[in-house]
């Protein structure tokens, strides 16, 4: 929890520090993980988009521990799996920058070497499946720095433990099989495997790393699945989905939750979270009644139809008005639950303060026929006794462990009926509990959170008091979290400028260092802007030649470009020749 709060704190910091007048604000609301961008690596290697490989390794190179091993996103515990995913991406980007990456793929092979197990394994059967093929392509590559004596054998000889390891111990899934045949080279018993659904991608992703053509055009829904179509079929569909996946540079998945980003999504200003968030929301199956009528509204927000309890006995009061309240937004019938309800009151109280109002606000939207004085009367001499009454342990008002959007829907009801003082004293119960950054707690003193605030605003807007400072300050709230300023780099001839920012420098394949602030792009192949230089939110890679890739092979570098051009020239001159 302590990570997640700190790195919370420093994406804030950063985002408000100065950027240039030129930025983009853009939404910022997605996380790099370590599989999603390493796969994707893999997969526009094969496609030649090598300024994407280069954007996505330089986030790995971000991601990465001190020891240069990987966890599934930065800050989590490092594992052989991450860290072989990490190193084969790594390796294809060395094809295109020579000497940017060697050292930390060498280091990452030691982590490897270091952790792996008596009996050859790594962790489990994934991860040593993983770590054997990270390892021999390493080697195949020859990219052991040679200053490290002895280093060969010793992966030589962990590959050799590791490959034991697989041939006697069994796999617990179909994944960890197909990572294992891969690393072990079997293609016969790949082809014979029956499987469905993401786990064909992964099946022709291993085939086609091992050389054989496979047919493939399903439909995937996940980053990894179609990184892995996409490398084994080259199929423009699969390339196009993955790109659309692409944030920033990197692959990942959402940094807060989809029902956080849906509820701000209904605030002004924040609409576009809705189209972010709700492919996710289908991820999302409601296990019980009560859950049906919580997510209810979140998937009428995605204009999806929801699933509703048909049984009403079990619910809490708002739960049955809300029900009532989304079977009228459907154009259902909902005469039952408004008869459930005015059967189950008394003297106007539906069991509690947060029941009671949510039941008025939704009566009084529905136009039905009720005397609303004795639930008014109620609300507001409950206000009272929460703004009058302490605890005997703590000495503090009562309203302080009251959950934030009890407030937020009573300034709706208040306004609604025209109840001034109740009105003025529940905003300033808000504007009290307000942090100075403009964020709303779940109760008095706690964590900010980001539904609370939305909730809040919303309810606001419902009360048409947006003109008012705490309205003001949650949407800036808002903002510098879910936000973004990203300036594009401003180009001039041959010079491109962008403060705070770091600029690496490629020409013939080879990476030749960095500049800060300011490059000259002259005999270039192209150029990596990381921005800003330190706690990167974007990277850019830019051609100005055009990026070309080197295979390794026994130790020498072949430049595909330049074979191709002699391969021509020679074409050339067999033409003339038979001319002649």
């Amino acid at each position: 929890m302590r990570k997640k709060v700190l790195a919370v704190v420093f994406i804030l910091a950063l985002m408000a520090s100065s950027v240039p007048a030129s930025a983009k604000i853009q939404p910022y609301v997605y996380t790099p993980t370590v599989p999603e961008t390493a796969f994707a690596v893999l997969a526009l290697y094969e496609t030649a988009d090598y300024a994407r490989v280069l954007e996505g390794c330089e986030w790995l190179m971000a991601l990465r521990t001190p020891f240069d091993s990987w966890g599934y996103k930065y800050g989590e515990e490092h594992e052989a799996k991450y860290t072989a995913m990490a190193m084969m991406a790594l390796m294809r980007g060395e094809r295109i920058a020579r000497g940017r990456y060697n050292s930390t793929i060498n280091s990452a092979a030691y982590w490897l070497i270091y952790k792996q197990n008596p009996d050859g394994s790594w962790e489990d059967y994934l991860g040593t499946s993983l770590a054997v093929l990270a390892l021999k392509e390493f080697l195949k590559g020859n990219y052991i720095n040679d200053k490290l004596i002895g280093f060969k054998k010793q992966v030589q000889e962990a590959i050799s433990r590791g490959e034991g390891y697989l041939l006697s111990a069994k796999p617990e899934n179909d994944v960890e099989r197909i990572f294992g045949y891969l690393a072990l080279g079997d293609t016969e018993d790949l082809e014979k495997m029956k499987v469905e659904g993401r786990l064909k991608a992964y099946r022709a992703f291993a085939l086609a790393y091992l050389g054989k053509r496979v047919e493939l055009d399903d439909d995937f829904n996940d980053t990894l699945s179609i990184a892995m179509a996409l490398y084994a079929t080259g199929n423009e569909k699969y390339r196009k989905e993955l790109i659309e996946r692409e944030h920033f540079g990197f692959w990942g998945t959402l940094h807060y939750r989809v029902l956080d980003l849906l509820s701000v999504s209904k605030v002004n200003g924040f609409s576009e979270m809705r189209t972010i968030a709700c492919p996710y929301l289908q991820k999302i199956t409601p296990g019980s009644n009560w859950e049906e009528v919580v997510l209810a509204d979140y998937y009428l927000t995605c204009n999806r139809t929801p699933s509703l309890p048909s049984n009403l006995s079990g619910l809490l009061p708002w739960q049955v008005a809300e029900l009532a309240r989304v079977k009228s937004l459907l154009g259902e019938d909902y005469s039952e639950e408004v008869s459930y309800l005015l059967s189950t009151e008394r003297d106007g109280v539906w069991r509690d303060f947060y029941n009671t109002e949510y039941v008025v606000w939704v009566f009084k939207g529905l136009n039905v026929s009720y005397n609303y004085s004795s639930s008014l009367r109620y609300l507001s001499e409950n206000l009272t006794w929460m703004l009058e009454t302490t605890e005997a342990k703590t000495g503090n008002p009562v309203y302080y462990n009251v959950p934030t959007y009890y407030f937020a829907y009573a300034v709706i009801v208040f306004k609604e009926f025209g109840m001034e003082r109740e009105l003025n004293e529940t905003l300033k119960i808000l504007k009290d509990r307000q942090y100075p950054n403009g964020a709303f707690p779940y109760t008095q003193g706690s964590i900010a959170g980001i539904t609370s605030t939305a909730k809040v605003l919303w309810a606001l807007q419902e009360a048409d008091l947006t003109e008012t400072e705490i309205y003001e300050r949650g949407t800036a709230f808002l903002r510098s979290l879910l936000y973004a300023d990203i300036p594009e780099p401003e180009t001039n001839g041959t010079a491109v400028v962008l403060a705070n920012a770091t600029f690496l420098l490629i020409k013939n394949s080879t990476y030749l260092g960095n500049t800060t602030g300011r490059v000259c792009t002259n005999g270039l192949d192209g150029y990596v802007v990381i921005y800003p230089s330190k706690s990167p939110l974007t990277v850019m890679a830019r051609e100005v030649n055009g990026f070309k890739a080197v295979a390794r092979e026994n130790g020498r570098s072949i430049n595909y470009v330049y074979i191709a051009l002699a391969g021509a020239l020679l074409l050339v001159a067999i033409a003339v020749w038979k001319k002649r």
